[in-house]
């Protein structure tokens, strides 16, 4: 069954988009068809659909995966999409669950296959969600995600450009990250008042690894601490949460040729990952 218009189908329901939640329904079937074609789905793969709303997308991944799990936070839309839009499509399992709760491991254990994933995200929880799959990476096969705009271009930020934060270190560690295409407003009922863009996340091997990951994201999180601050007041200043010393993290930079003079910004994803195994290895212990 093929949704009907999401004005239409919210009017029938007695329902409307939920600002709080963050509901802005795709219109467009061709754009829908875009987002799932990014996937390059296979008939063996199981999907994990974040928000899948009035099922604009979910009937497509159906009709070319195994499995799709829905996600869906609204109950009054989980109920819809498995009573009425898909009640006998044995390949579509409606949960009704908050996706940062949600057990990507478990399922990807559980099915002996890693997960794709896709989703429309709500602008509160993106930023979380995106730091979720990080650690959940080995249960992951691929995901194309829809965001706004402005987070988007922090994922694929560079060093020394404004958008370069915590976010883009941690993400492209996990992730070969790419942009896809822009969606603007009139997409949406109701119309967003930004755009969004589609990006593909493929996971990777790091090179260099990091052994302690929760100690390398305390340290990426110390040297953006204070933005406009130097590496030299952020790291020294916070030295002891990474037990250390000041003088032994001064030592670490030189050791590693990195100037204290800079900002977090400037430094590469390759050169947090070695700060950060040096200053592991200099505290001569595991960092928990």
């Amino acid at each position: 069954m093929s949704p009907s218009s999401p004005r239409t189908v919210l009017r029938r329901l007695g329902l409307k988009a939920e600002k709080a939640r963050g509901q802005h329904f795709l219109l467009h079937p061709h754009q829908a068809r875009r987002i799932v074609a990014a996937l390059d789905l296979e008939p063996q793969d199981l999907v994990v659909e974040i928000g899948p709303g009035l099922g604009a997308l979910t009937g497509l991944l159906a009709e070319q995966a195994a499995r799709v799990v829905a996600l869906e936070v609204d109950p009054a839309l989980a109920a819809y999409l498995e009573k009425e839009l898909f009640p006998s499509e044995p390949r579509v399992e409606v949960i009704c669950q908050d996706v940062l709760q949600f057990d990507f491991r478990q399922l990807a254990r559980e099915a002996g296959t890693p997960l794709a994933v896709v989703g429309n995200l709500p602008y509160q929880i993106t930023s979380p969600l995106l730091f979720k799959l990080a650690v959940d990476t080995a249960a992951l096969s691929r995901a194309v995600l829809m965001m706004q705009q402005e987070v988007g271009a922090r994922l694929t930020a560079g060093p020394g450009t404004k958008d370069y934060g915590i976010l883009s270190v941690l993400l492209q560690y996990h992730f070969d990250i790419i942009r896809l295409f822009t969606l603007g407003p009139a997409n949406f009922f109701p119309p967003p008042q930004v755009t969004s863009v589609v990006v593909r996340l493929l996971p990777r091997q790091p090179d260099p690894a990091a052994p302690d990951e929760a100690f390398f994201k305390r340290v990426v999180k110390a040297a953006f601490a204070t933005r406009r601050k130097t590496l030299k007041n952020t790291l020294t200043a916070r030295a002891a949460t990474l037990g250390l010393s000041s003088s032994e993290v001064l030592a670490v930079m030189k050791t590693l040729d990195i100037d204290p003079g800079l900002r977090g910004e400037t430094l590469s994803v390759s050169q947090f990952v070695a700060l950060s195994n040096e200053l592991l290895a200099r505290r001569g212990t595991g960092a928990g």
